[in-house]
């Protein structure tokens, strides 16, 4: 799902089957095949936590595609679309995939405890990480 030129939502499916990205929720937990195929070269894992202000992102970048999985929790992402000034407040959770691509300014915060994969194809780069002030 496409919410604007800038964002993309993925719900990965609950599936049995061999599919190349899905969730496989078993009695003794899950299993989550988030990507396959694509090749990488960062990849952390974050937790938020909800109220008192917190928050990660703030920022944008002018070369990387960012994925962000959900693994847990409620995670409100406020995005901005630096060359229109396009907002959208969209709302996730456990088993969403979000791409965000350059020049969407994103900030999250979490509605409850939030544990969360970021990846991207290409190294960290401090030089692409511009900061967005108008949120």
């Amino acid at each position: 799902m496409e919410i604007f030129s800038k964002v993309k939502v993925n719900r990965l499916p609950v599936s049995g089957e061999f599919l190349k990205e899905k969730r496989l929720i078993e009695e003794r937990g899950e299993l989550a095949l988030i990507s396959d195929g694509k090749v990488f070269r960062h990849l952390a894992y974050f937790s938020l936590k909800a109220g008192k202000g917190f928050y990660r992102g703030g920022h944008y970048h002018l070369k990387k595609v960012e994925h962000i999985y959900v693994i847990s929790g409620k995670l409100e992402i406020t995005f901005v679309d630096v060359d229109t000034g396009k907002r959208y407040v969209g709302r996730y959770q456990d088993g969403n995939r979000i791409t965000i691509y350059p020049r969407c300014a994103h900030i999250f915060r979490a509605k409850e405890d939030v544990q969360a994969i970021e990846y991207y194809e290409m190294p960290y780069d401090p030089k692409d990480y511009l900061p967005f002030e108008e949120f």
